[in-house]
């Protein structure tokens, strides 16, 4: 491939990290935004260096940034770091600058907007699902916060032979759905819990929220270990002492953090709720009452209030 700059589409936390991460790697990367461009220079403030260790430095990093409209060259690799339910929008507003043959990349919370994805990609472009646990904050819209330090990976999304390697070192990974339906699931208990009643991570740890994740635990692993669950071959790992660890693991690790679904209700911004309970409702070959009434309050803010009550309720 050609040595063409990177395209980083969304100018939110992660797609701004990722930009100046990719500039950091030696690339030249240029940023879509939507609403306000960020300028041409981002400030990213760490806290933590390569070894985890306490210690704050700020590096500031070139990148041109540009409205989708304004773009003019041709790209062969691309990252968005978009909403899921903007992904395939998102694309489709650059797409006469995309190469034929080029890597398109996704980092988003959630299944399903993947597959959007890629029913509109060509034959010979190749889509790389990705996850990440890096802990980043957007201070203003040139400037970030890496909070945590954390991993991401990258796989294809239909796999091919033989088998590609992203084009970053280190990244690729052949298990992708696997890793993703374990962030489902973690998701699929912080975000609702702590934005339903607007508490941060570490809060669900506490007595009174014990038997709602207690049963939601229990209910998520009834799907994950059914056969006729769509992802049944990477999720009959997901036993409910399994997703137990998981789940106190990353709230303990993230308890002063608020989750991206509160954050979203708290701004009164679209969320992501279709691509997380609402994937699991849409996939599942079992009734699924506590992911309805988790969905649920999120969909219906009007409804909150009671569905509050009736999750405090279960035992």
């Amino acid at each position: 491939m050609k040595n063409t700059p990177w395209l980083v589409i969304g100018a939110g936390a992660i797609g701004l990290f990722w930009a100046c991460k990719l500039e950091k790697l030696g690339n030249k990367v240029h940023l879509v935004y939507r609403s306000e461009s960020p300028g041409k220079k981002i400030t990213l403030e760490s806290l933590t260096n390569e070894d985890g260790q306490q210690q704050i430095t700020a590096t500031k990093h070139k990148i041109k940034s540009f409205a989708a409209d304004e773009l003019s060259e041709q790209y062969d690799n691309v990252l968005l770091c978009t909403k899921s339910f903007d992904l395939k929008d998102a694309f489709l507003k650059v797409t006469k600058h995309i190469a034929d043959d080029a890597n398109i990349a996704c980092l988003c919370n959630g299944i399903g907007a993947q597959e959007e994805l890629q029913s509109v990609l060509s034959d010979n472009q190749t889509l790389w699902a990705g996850i990440t646990s890096e802990g980043v904050l957007k201070i203003e819209t040139h400037h970030i916060k890496h909070t945590g330090l954390g991993d991401t990976y990258f796989g294809e999304w239909r796999p091919s032979t033989p088998a590609k390697t992203f084009p970053i070192d280190s990244l690729t990974v052949t298990n992708i759905r696997q890793r993703m339906i374990e962030k489902l699931a973690v998701n699929a208990v912080i975000n609702p819990i702590t934005a339903i009643f607007n508490i941060h991570n570490g809060d669900i740890l506490n007595d009174e929220f014990k038997p709602l994740v207690s049963a939601t635990l229990s209910e998520l692993a009834n799907i994950f270990s059914h056969p006729k669950f769509s992802y049944a071959e990477q999720s009959q790992h997901l036993t409910c002492e399994n997703l137990k660890n998981r789940v106190n693991t990353i709230a303990q690790l993230t308890r002063l953090n608020r989750s991206s679904m509160h954050e979203d209700i708290r701004l009164q911004r679209q969320t992501e709720n279709s691509f997380i309970s609402g994937f699991l409702l849409n996939n599942s070959p079992i009734d699924l009452p506590i992911q309805q009434l988790l969905f649920n309050g999120i969909a219906f803010p009007e409804q909150r209030e009671e569905t509050q009550k009736k999750l405090l309720s279960i035992t």
